[in-house]
């Protein structure tokens, strides 16, 4: 998966790490669009990839740091119908001492057109300790690498 075109240049300008993904039969409603759940979805896929490139755990399988979903929201912009692809963007905006808040971007593959926006926040949780934990140091200097910028407590 890669988040830049054979240009180099960004496929979502200010998003570090984007996936393609295909919009499935399946993932349409009684309407004919994309239901609203598949974006979630769509959330949720580049999140994981974000999380494995800073250290993340993905499967902790109780032992290890992974992350919580502690809040998300979406805000669509127009429907999107079948067949198609799009991507689906990520970037870390604020890191807490125990938090971090994500935003997304989806976009339509062929043409760039911004088809739905949002923002989490996932909290960092010790799975071994059955608790949350501080933001460890490595994953925030992995984070601020990918970002190119510092994220300050």
């Amino acid at each position: 998966m890669t988040n830049t075109l054979s240009s180099g240049s960004p496929v979502i300008a200010g998003y570090p790490v984007a996936i393609r993904l295909p919009i499935l039969w399946g993932d349409l409603d009684v309407y004919g669009h994309v239901n609203n759940v598949v974006y979630l979805r769509w959330f949720e896929a580049v999140r994981a990839e974000y999380a494995m490139r800073v250290g993340v755990e993905v499967l902790v399988r109780d032992r290890g740091i992974g992350a919580i979903l502690a809040s998300i929201s979406c805000r669509y912009h127009r429907p999107l119908p079948y067949p198609g692809e799009v991507f689906s963007g990520v970037r870390v905006t604020r890191i807490s001492v125990g938090s971090v808040t994500l935003e997304y971007k989806i976009v339509k593959a062929d043409t760039g057109v911004p088809v739905a926006d949002g923002v989490s926040d996932v909290v960092l949780f010790d799975y071994a300790a059955n608790k949350p934990v501080p933001v460890p140091d490595a994953i925030r200097q992995a984070v601020e690498a990918l970002e190119g910028k510092a994220f300050p407590v």
